[in-house]
This record gives structure tokens, C-alpha cells and sequence, in this order.
């Protein structure tokens, strides 16, 4: 954890001195200057891993309308910090820079990619269980309008229960070609086996309803061990 204190230490400092303006300076600095090694990057943040400790991974979320923490905030609440689909955020520090743009990290713990074959997992043949890539198949075409601010997941969807009938309602995949266009439907051993991910994918759709736009494409899932873990289920923030 010593380099990665130190390195929050050092941009505090050059950001209050405003040798530091934009955030790419903060991750010139990272690359440059400290033994964090950058492994992942998206559209609004930057994975690295965190020296002597493999199962820590330190996130840079960069982007001024990137709404990551408060999916972490709400991880981080004493009530969810020992549910397993959620990722464990050991520490959260934020440096403003002289720009008057934030700049946040997480050390959180390292988890592994859905699938065992490379690819991207956007499509339910891709995921490392069938079954579960069906379902997220079904989450994904049953959560997209709710995209939409005017059409809030909470008016429609009121409860666990209401949750998984529309999960169960028979539906053509978004995503399918025209000869994979047939009904999908998610049988009640699929639904058993991922009772308390449904429950908590719930708790944080309901959370994230009135703060941002959901994002639940495969790699915002990751693995602990065979526990399928939401990872990053808002895509960003809304203005107010």
C-alpha cells in the first residue's frame, strides 16, 4: 500500500502547487514516477496494479461526468460491504485538481474477467455459465429503456418479486440475429440459483435510478472465484 499512499501524497502536493492542471497529468505522473502498473483502461477510468499486493487493484476514475462513485459509495456502506455480487473498496481518496476537476481513486480488490474464451462478454455465449449468459441477456434487453430519465426504473419496478416476473417474461433478445429471434425465457432453477444476485442487482438499479444511467453490459460483471460480481452498473451521472 506504501507506494500507492505515496502517490496520492505527491499529487495532492503538485495539484496544490498547480503543477498538476489536467488528468492526464495524473496518469503521465502514475506511469512516469510510480511502480503502478496500468492494465486496464475504459472510458472513464484506468485499472493498475497495486505493487506486493495481488489482490488489489488501484482505479483512477478520471471523467467529470463519471457517476462510478457512487455505485462505490453505496458498496462501501457498512450493510453491503459483506455481499458477495458487490466489489470490496478498501479506501477512497479524491484530489481536485487546479483545473477545479476531480480526480478519485479506489483500492479495491482484484477480481477476474467473466469469460474464459478472450472475448468480450456481449453476447450470453460469451459468459464463462450459459445459463447466467442468458440471463444477463435478458437483463440487458429488460433494463435498456430505463436508460431513458424519463422513464424511472422505480415507478415500473417496485419490488424483488416484480423484478424477476419481468425477467421471466418471454422476450427476443435486442442483440440476436434474425435466426436466433426467438423468445428467451429464463426458467425457475436459473432464477434459484441467482436469487441473492437478482436481489442485490435490484437494491442498486433501485439505488442508481435517480442518479445516473444504467450500464449493464457483460464487462461491468467480473468473477470472485465462480461468484458473479457487479462491478460498474452506472455508466455516468446525471447533471443535477
Amino acid at each position: 500500500m506504501e507506494p500507492y499512499l505515496d502517490a496520492i501524497k505527491e499529487i495532492k502536493e503538485l495539484a496544490k502547487a498547480e503543477e498538476i492542471h489536467r488528468v492526464d497529468d495524473v496518469s503521465i505522473y502514475l506511469e512516469r514516477f510510480t511502480d503502478l502498473d496500468l492494465i486496464a483502461t475504459g472510458i472513464y477510468a484506468e485499472v493498475y496494479e497495486l505493487p506486493g499486493e495481488p489482490d488489489k487493484v488501484v482505479k483512477l476514475c478520471n471523467s467529470k461526468i463519471d457517476g462510478y462513485y457512487l455505485f462505490a459509495r453505496w458498496c462501501m456502506r457498512p450493510e453491503n460491504q459483506d455481499n458477495p455480487h458487490v466489489p470490496t473498496i478498501h479506501r477512497e481518496d479524491s484530489i481536485e485538481l487546479s483545473s477545479g476537476r476531480v480526480v478519485r481513486f479506489y483500492v479495491m480488490e482484484r477480481l477476474e474477467d467473466i469469460t474464459d474464451d478472450g472475448k468480450e462478454p456481449t453476447r450470453p455465449s460469451h459468459f464463462h455459465d450459459y445459463d447466467f449468459g442468458k440471463l444477463w441477456g435478458t437483463l440487458r434487453t429488460m433494463t435498456l429503456p430505463f436508460a431513458d430519465p424519463e422513464k424511472p426504473f422505480s415507478d415500473e419496478v417496485q419490488s424483488v418479486d416484480e423484478f424477476v416476473e419481468q425477467i421471466q417474461e418471454p422476450r427476443a433478445h435486442f442483440y440476436m440475429n434474425a435466426a436466433e429471434r426467438k423468445p428467451v425465457v429464463i426458467d425457475d432453477e436459473i432464477i434459484d440459483e441467482h436469487e441473492e444476485l437478482l436481489k442485490t442487482l435490484f437494491k442498486v438499479l433501485s439505488f442508481i435510478d435517480d442518479h445516473g444511467v444504467m450500464d449493464l453490459h457483460g464487462g461491468n460483471y467480473m468473477l470472485r472465484g465462480d461468484t458473479i460480481v457487479i462491478t460498474d452498473p452506472i455508466s455516468h451521472k446525471y447533471a443535477n
